[in-house]
Order: C-alpha cells, then sequence, then structure tokens
C-alpha cells in the first residue's frame, strides 16, 4: 500500500535537490509522458534500461541501445529505473549489477527515472538488509549500489558550483502509481 505522506516527502526533497517530479498512474502513462519530455528535446530517441525495456518501454519508444562508452556518452536521453526511493533525501536508490546500466544512469545530458510509488521508504536504514543482500549476492560480479539525489553538481575550491560536469545536468523522475511488475 502507498504511503502518500511518504510520497509528497520524497517529491518535495527530490525537488529541493534540483530534480524534476511528475506522477502517473501506470507505465502507459509514464511511457507517454517520457515521449512528451521527448518532444521538448527534439529527439525521438532514448537509451533505456533492460529493466524499462522489461516493463514494456522498447514497445512504446524509440530505444537505442549504446554499446561503447562513446555511445553513451553522445545519449541525450536516458530512461531508467529506480528500486527504490527515500522520502527523507529525495534519494534514488538503483541496485546495480553491471556498468552498462551504471552508464545509462550518469552520461546523458538528461535522465529520466521512473520509480514505483510504492518502492518509497522512509530513510536508507530501512534498506539497510536489502542493501546488504544485494552487496552480498553470490555470483554477480560487480554489485553495487547507486544513490542519486538530483541532478549532478560539482563544486570547486572557489565554491563555484557547476551541473552536470560528473552525471546528467537534468533528473526528471516520474513517480508511477498501480507499476509493480518488472524491475
Amino acid at each position: 500500500m502507498v504511503n502518500a505522506g511518504l510520497v509528497e516527502r520524497f517529491a518535495a526533497a527530490a525537488r529541493e535537490a534540483g530534480a524534476e517530479v511528475l506522477g502517473v498512474s501506470g507505465l502507459n502513462a509514464a511511457f507517454s509522458a517520457v515521449a512528451g519530455l521527448l518532444d521538448k528535446e527534439k529527439t525521438k530517441k532514448v537509451a533505456a534500461s533492460a529493466a524499462v525495456q522489461a516493463a514494456g518501454g522498447a514497445d512504446r519508444l524509440l530505444v537505442s541501445l549504446p554499446r561503447n562508452p562513446q555511445e553513451f556518452s553522445q545519449t541525450r536521453v536516458s530512461l531508467v529505473r529506480a528500486d527504490y526511493g527515500i522520502a527523507e533525501t529525495g534519494t534514488l536508490v538503483r541496485l546495480d549489477s553491471d556498468d552498462g546500466e551504471k552508464m545509462l544512469w550518469t552520461l546523458a545530458a538528461t535522465c529520466v527515472c521512473l520509480l514505483d510509488r510504492d518502492r518509497i521508504v522512509p530513510d536508507v536504514e530501512s534498506l539497510a538488509g536489502v542493501l546488504s543482500e544485494h552487496l552480498s549476492r553470490p555470483g554477480t560480479p560487480g554489485s553495487q549500489v547507486s544513490l542519486v539525489t538530483g541532478p549532478s553538481r560539482t563544486a570547486d575550491i572557489e565554491c563555484q558550483l557547476t551541473i552536470g560536469v560528473q552525471g546528467p545536468s537534468r533528473l526528471v523522475i516520474i513517480l508511477v502509481a498501480g507499476a509493480r511488475g518488472g524491475r
């Protein structure tokens, strides 16, 4: 069951961190929202993660599949799916198992992320068991956890803030109601 208070806290914290947040009902509406974002970005292609493809995104959108770091770096828009959201900080949590998925999160100028509303937890402590299990899973080389809070930000020694140097300059989070199934 979705906790509306957690969803509101997550959305507020994510916006405060610089992310754009919108809510939709179901995956069809989510993919329609992504198509609208692509129109605004003046592109028809999106690099989509395996989790998005498993949810049917490749059937509804023109999906490109980068094969190497150079192609990833030329990707303007990526579409990924988070495993969890942390309401306290507006952070997206991804249980990574390969570098390709991680590159989709970090190399495109715009990252669009689908997050099921019922996968929002109050704080990172609520995920301690899940994270521990994921990181200690045998037979999964390179297991890692990505925590993403807002667009990429970095500052130099003079405290000059720059957006998008080490990751996306734009993060759009689509909160999906009733999207269970797939990752």
